[in-house]
């Protein structure tokens, strides 16, 4: 008989060709007895956890992964277990393709069908929408998904925040999908509900945009009157480039840190925080040899008005500043 030591790397080998999970019947097949793998699951102490019913993850492994790979094991256990006319799509989508989005909701999977009803079930967002077969990308051991156009457009009629159809749409542009390729898709898609309001995003949507924090302050700005003039702004002093700016205007500079202060991840080294912060104190100094700099951050974007008013004051220091040189 196989030792119990020796089938947990079997199936973990399983799970690893599986996206992180196995079935019960895979379990079975290794030599695990259902009332084993049921106090396997059950309490604190248990080693495994339920993904889908029927189908299993490591429990130290599942609970240590961030939510998008939490959300990508739920995924691989849905096409475990699931009707594969069922088309992956909308935030469910975007995560497998790796399209950005704004404040993603993660807690539902999504798919759509061409002629079942939209409905919400075990945890599942069932949509009811035509697939063309452009819109569609076929995959071999996975469940098909919609294209990066149509998960664009689809995720954008299905917010109800504006910035947040506006970061799609730049995110694809960002991974390189045309603007007339998701007019294509917005116009096949125009009579759906929410389609109207994709428009205006549509319009609006510039690549540039380098992470939806960007995206989220463009519109901001716009909203509160205060447009920047470029983005992406390439900055020179006399010794050469000094860097990007993530927003610019006649004499102002505005810098979005989506990780905290000098964009920092909280889990990074302390040292190479420390290299970061003298780097980024250098370049700011010389960014503000003659310019104004604004920083703000996502908490500052709850706050529209009092960003506007930083962007703004900057502007009167810039032009007191070019009258005393004048």
């Amino acid at each position: 008989m196989v030792s119990r030591e020796a089938m947990a790397p079997a199936l973990a080998a399983i799970a690893a060709d599986q996206g992180g999970v196995f079935t019960a019947a895979q379990a079975r097949e290794h030599g695990y007895t259902h009332a084993e793998l049921q106090r396997m699951r059950s309490g604190r102490g248990g080693t495994l956890t339920t993904v889908r019913r029927g189908v299993y993850a490591w429990r130290a492994y599942y609970d240590s992964s961030s939510p998008s790979e939490q959300h990508r094991m739920r995924v691989a256990a849905l096409y475990l277990r699931f009707d594969h006319s069922a088309v992956l799509s909308h935030q469910s989508a975007a995560q497998e393709l790796g399209l950005e989005l704004l404040e993603p909701d993660l807690s539902l999977l999504h798919v759509t069908r061409a002629a079942v009803g939209t409905r919400l079930e075990a945890g599942v967002h069932h949509h009811a929408a035509e697939l063309p077969a452009d819109h569609v990308v076929r995959r071999e051991g996975a469940l098909d998904l919609t294209t990066v156009a149509r998960t664009a457009v689809d995720v954008a009629r299905d917010s109800d925040r504006f910035e947040a159809a506006v970061a799609v749409f730049d995110s694809a542009l960002r991974m390189g999908v045309s603007r007339e390729v998701l007019r294509q898709v917005h116009l096949k898609c125009r009579s759906w509900p929410g389609a109207r309001y994709v428009g205006r995003a549509l319009d609006l949507a510039d690549g540039r945009a380098a992470n939806p924090g960007e995206s989220w302050s463009r519109v901001a700005l716009i909203e509160q009157g205060v447009a920047p003039s470029d983005l992406q702004v390439p900055v020179f002093d006399e010794l050469g480039l000094i860097g990007y700016a993530d927003f610019g205007w006649p004499g102002v500079l505005g810098e979005f840190d989506g990780k905290g202060k000098y964009g920092i991840a909280v889990d990074t080294d302390p040292q190479e925080a420390v290299r970061i912060v003298r780097r980024e104190k250098l370049r700011e100094d010389r960014l503000r040899v003659h310019h104004e700099v604004v920083r703000w951050g996502y908490a500052d974007l709850y706050r529209p008005a009092v960003l506007a008013g930083h962007i703004r004051a900057a502007q009167a220091r810039s032009a007191a500043r070019s009258s005393r040189a004048g």
